[in-house]
């Protein structure tokens, strides 16, 4: 299960990223099942509250009308409830599995006039009946593509009546903004480079993507730690960690050298589960933009490296099949994600290449378990 919060109003659109999340909690049901999806397929898990003594309903709304979407609702207050799911011991109160209409734009979501609870798969209404809800009263929304996305999908939330606006928070009023500041150069030149974005921290739970220019600027809460990666076609990808400051400005510089083959870029901000091969959420940004250099450089093949932290130990066969199994884990990120095969190649080198062979503190060990991209060819 992958949770994301939903906020109210609009949530999610743009491109559709697939292979993010290490479960299902929903596996085989039988068609005529009203409440569950047959299976999870490509879904994405999200919690909400409701801000009012309100009725809610929704619209999930496809940027590309050929995707189908299905959704289930649970309720949130529950101890234990992903485990529980997975059970069944606590149900949907709403699911809609139909096909998608497209004279209606393949939308589907709540509405107040929709008779059913629960709508089954194959043809039938986009719509169930709307949530009778308490202030305060939490929510888990599952949304499921059919088949392989095609594009993403934004949710809007509405509410009968609606909530009262919100009372001034006298520390939000205080809290000090600050400016970021990047530019994107040519490492050798120094010249203005455009070139795509890709920023983890600005936002909560949130990776930003920004394209087509040299120079952006943005307004964020202060003391931000942020993660931006950088790409654009011939160049390699670049990552930089900037520290949070209290600084009204942060100035932010992307130097980006052409693609070369034997290049080496080290992603060691993909992490995952102690002595396993499932990827953190914390991942999330360096994978997309290493998906976004591929797409950006369609003749470019490389090897996915795996390293694993394994101080005063010889490379036993334990630590290269894990490393091997971390590597396999990014190929098959980028396989979902429709790069080809023969571009991609990986391989487990356990602990045989650690940046640290005696680390001395809890960083040197964290960065000794890291992933390595190699340029193989253009």
């Amino acid at each position: 299960m992958r949770l994301s919060v939903i906020a109210i109003g609009i949530l999610l659109g743009g491109n559709a990223v697939r292979g993010f999340g290490n479960k299902l909690e929903i596996k085989e049901n039988p068609k005529e099942d009203l409440q569950w999806f047959e299976r999870e397929h490509h879904s994405t898990w999200y919690k909400f509250r409701s801000p009012a003594d309100t009725k809610i309903t929704f619209e999930i709304i496809p940027d590309n009308i050929e995707d189908d979407i299905d959704f289930l609702v649970f309720e949130g207050a529950i101890p234990g409830i992903c485990d529980k799911i997975g059970t069944k011991q606590v149900k949907p109160i709403r699911s809609n599995i139909s096909r998608n209409d497209k004279s209606n734009r393949s939308i589907c979501g709540l509405r107040k006039d929709a008779p059913d609870d629960f709508v089954r798969s194959g043809v039938g209404s986009s719509f169930s009946r709307a949530i009778e809800v308490k202030k305060g009263d939490l929510f888990y929304l599952v949304v499921d593509y059919q088949d392989r996305p095609l594009a993403g999908y934004t949710i809007h939330f509405h509410y009968d009546p609606p909530p009262p606006p919100p009372e001034p928070d006298p520390e939000e009023k205080q809290k000090l903004r600050q400016q970021l500041q990047i530019d994107v150069l040519d490492a050798a030149t120094g010249k203005p480079l455009t070139a795509n974005l890709t920023i983890d921290g600005m936002q909560f739970d949130k990776v930003v993507e920004a394209k087509g220019k040299s120079s952006y600027s943005y307004e964020m809460d202060a003391y931000r730690n942020l993660k931006i990666g950088c790409v654009r076609a011939g160049y390699m990808f670049q990552t930089l960690k900037v520290k949070g400051t209290m600084d009204p400005e942060v100035k932010v510089q992307v130097k980006l050298a052409p693609i070369a083959p034997g290049a080496r870029v080290i992603l060691d901000d993909i992490r995952f589960v102690g002595n396993e091969d499932k990827v953190m959420r914390q991942s999330e940004a360096s994978l997309l933009m290493l998906l976004r250099f591929l797409q950006e450089n369609p003749k470019v093949r490389i090897e996915v490296e795996g390293h694993v932290n394994g101080p005063t130990f010889k490379n036993t066969k334990e630590f290269i099949q894990l490393s091997t199994a971390r590597a396999k884990t990014v190929y098959d990120f980028l396989l979902v994600n429709d790069i080809e095969p023969e571009r991609i190649s990986y391989v487990g080198l356990g602990n045989s290449q650690m940046l640290f062979p005696e680390p001395k503190n809890k960083e040197q060990s964290e960065a000794n378990r890291r992933v390595e991209i190699k340029v193989l060819g253009m």
